[in-house]
This record gives C-alpha cells, sequence and structure tokens, in this order.
C-alpha cells in the first residue's frame, strides 16, 4: 500500500499483530526522526493499528524530507 496524499500531507495506516509489534515500530521511527530532526503525526487507534501523517511543519506542505521519511517507514514496517 502506498503513501495517499490528503490535506497537504502524506497518509498512511498501518497495523500489528500486537501492541509489542506496534511499540517497537514507533519506536524505530522516533529514533530515526530524533536523528534527522524530522517528527511524524501518529495516531493510534484500536490499540493495533496506527495512522502516521508527515509534512514539514514550517512550510505546511510535503517536502522531500518527508518523502525520505517515508521511505524510511516503508523499510522498518
Amino acid at each position: 500500500m502506498s503513501w495517499l496524499i490528503k490535506n497537504n500531507k502524506l497518509q498512511k495506516e498501518f497495523s500489528f499483530k500486537s501492541q509489542t509489534e506496534l511499540a517497537i515500530f514507533m519506536l524505530k521511527i522516533a529514533q530515526y526522526a530524533d536523528e534527522v530532526s524530522h517528527h511524524p503525526d501518529i495516531q493510534i487507534y484500536k490499540c493495533s493499528f496506527i495512522n502516521i501523517e508527515l509534512f514539514t511543519h514550517e512550510t505546511n506542505t510535503i517536502s522531500e524530507k518527508d518523502y525520505q521519511l517515508a521511505k524510511f517507514i516503508d523499510t522498518a514496517y
């Protein structure tokens, strides 16, 4: 499943078999986001699903940083 562009943001939903699996995935994203100083918006729901939105907050648009972060997230998943 590819990333959707909605409301000037890259968006994608991910599902997991357990809360632990979800937490490990989010930790990978958080560590990478801290390294590159570019952070996603993540919403957890139904305890095993997350929705991720990527956009550059300074410009309120999608930038190359967002595409790079999306690629990392897809690889980590």
